[in-house]
């Protein structure tokens, strides 16, 4: 990957989360730039319905992550690049399924 800084907050989030939560946070996007209470809302349920974090703190970097990687306008490459690794299609497939849905999505938008 070319993109230092996509890279890095694919890292920061982590491959399968960009996988699996990308399209939910984007379907929000504007809630959670905009309205802190939603936000803190948002990582709470999230931070309890996947389990791999052991504090907010973790959810959080996770999800502010990947609203970096909208903001800049780079979540198509980053589901792509999710979508086409060999390690995240072996270890987390849910992941790419899910990241092949949004990317759908976000293309059917597109075409409209």
């Amino acid at each position: 990957m070319q993109d230092k800084t996509l890279k890095r907050n694919i890292e920061s989030a982590g491959g399968w989360f960009v996988g699996e939560y990308a399209g939910l946070i984007m379907d929000k996007f504007n809630q959670l730039e905009n309205d802190k209470d939603v936000k803190s809302e948002f990582v709470r349920d999230v931070f309890h319905s996947q389990g791999r974090d052991k504090d907010y703190g973790g959810t959080r970097t996770r999800v502010n992550a990947v609203i970096r990687i909208i903001k800049s306008n780079k979540l198509i490459e980053a589901l792509e690049y999710i979508i086409e690794s060999d390690r995240i299609n072996k270890e987390e497939p849910k992941a790419v399924q899910m990241a092949k849905e949004a990317l759908r999505e976000i293309k059917s938008k597109q075409t409209i």
